[in-house]
């Protein structure tokens, strides 16, 4: 992993959290209210991404990578919603 540079890695990170968070979200919270949850995991998310591309402090590419994280999470979050609506 020496070949990654930390703040490509923090990106997948971010996407990797944000799976966590709605397999999580689709599991255990109630019927009614999964999606309601969902919204809430995505701005998360983003704010995760954020302080993740700030820790890494590379300036390069920051709005770069800042837009993947969130567009990332922002598709994980809608896999995630429909599968709460086929089930």
């Amino acid at each position: 992993m020496a070949d990654v540079p930390a703040a490509r890695l923090a990106v997948v990170a971010v996407w990797v959290l944000t799976l966590v968070g709605v397999v999580l979200v689709d599991v255990f919270a109630p019927g009614q209210h999964v999606l309601s949850w969902l919204a809430l995991a995505l701005p998360l998310a983003i704010v995760a991404g954020i302080v993740a591309q700030l820790a890494v402090a590379e300036q390069r590419g920051f709005l770069t990578r800042l837009a993947a994280t969130a567009t990332g999470s922002f598709v994980l979050v809608l896999i995630g919603a429909a599968v709460a609506l086929a089930i």
